[in-house]
């Protein structure tokens, strides 16, 4: 079977306008290549699709099934011609975007939001790794932009540095490191839990280093470990931004740590500098890159 988009159009045109002379106007057509359109497709499907017996020329059942797989032809052709045009306009078919799971999502979404609102058709494939995690997954699925917290070990990379993100180390209120008194050693941690996210790393140069291969208990993600910690499970390090509300009502608290209790996150946003950046990714960047993101 050969059915072409023209006998598609015309069989579509025919049902809605119900004359082959008012289906050829509409298609800028006389109303015989209609006729011999619609003739054409009934012969390739060996069916008959019109009821010719009345005044207005009417779809058997056979037709109106028929139709149906037509229009979903000329859906299929409108779709790649919106796509051709928006790639002819710069837009990629795709954008991969991998981030440490430390920074907040909300500034990611919310520039793919904009973008969709506008009608891009680019297709975004957004996922959260973390630590050394994130370089494997940027360079094994060819990714077009990485927010790692690590130095990167990749070579040919631009980068350019994100807000920086600060971090507390924190137990509950109720937990015995938050009952001491006086400023803690990081000696005094280490017969409790330490909760890191997928295990830490050196270069992460955080306080509590000396203490990572020791007792700990690694989780999933932030907002496990979030809840780990209002739990009373163990102590860790927490972006400050999600536990705001958990400082405010006082469920969470900062452990005087004597070497610091604050550490700044510096994320930074990564691509390659031989790849040409298509009209997505450079917004995508300029929108987490202006005013903060």
């Amino acid at each position: 079977m050969n059915v072409t988009l023209e006998q598609a159009r015309c069989l579509d045109a025919l049902a809605r306008k119900q004359t082959f002379v008012e289906a050829g106007k509409e298609l800028a057509r006389t109303h015989t290549a209609v006729m011999y359109a619609v003739r054409g497709l009934e012969e390739q499907t060996g069916l008959r699709l019109l009821d010719r017996s009345g005044y207005r020329t009417r779809l058997t059942p056979e037709g109106e099934r028929v139709l149906e797989h037509c229009r979903h032809l000329l859906d299929a052709e409108a779709a790649l011609r919106h796509a051709c045009t928006e790639l002819r306009t710069g837009w990629e078919p795709e954008v991969r975007i991998v981030f440490d799971g430390v920074y907040p999502a909300e500034a990611i979404l919310r520039a793919v939001g904009r973008l969709r609102a506008e009608g891009a058709s680019t297709r975004f494939h957004i996922s959260a790794e973390f630590l050394t995690g994130v370089e494997e997954v940027f360079a094994r699925d060819r990714a077009q932009l990485m927010i790692s917290l690590l130095p990167t070990r990749l070579e040919g990379l631009t980068s350019i540095p994100l807000p920086a993100l600060p971090a507390l180390l924190v137990a509950h209120r109720d937990h015995p490191l938050a009952r001491r008194r006086g400023r803690l050693k990081v000696e005094a941690l280490a017969g409790d839990l330490l909760l890191t996210v997928r295990g830490s790393d050196p270069r992460l140069e955080l306080h509590t280093e000396p203490l990572e291969q020791r007792a700990t208990v690694v989780l999933n993600d932030f907002s496990a470990k979030k809840s780990a910690l209002l739990h009373g499970l163990g102590f860790g390090w927490m972006p400050t931004y999600l536990i705001e509300t958990e400082l405010q009502r006082k469920e969470l608290k900062v452990l005087p740590l004597e070497s610091g209790s604050t550490h700044v996150f510096q994320p930074r946003l990564h691509h390659r500098a031989e790849s040409p950046l298509g009209r997505a990714t450079q917004r995508i960047i300029e929108a987490l890159t202006e005013n903060g993101g």
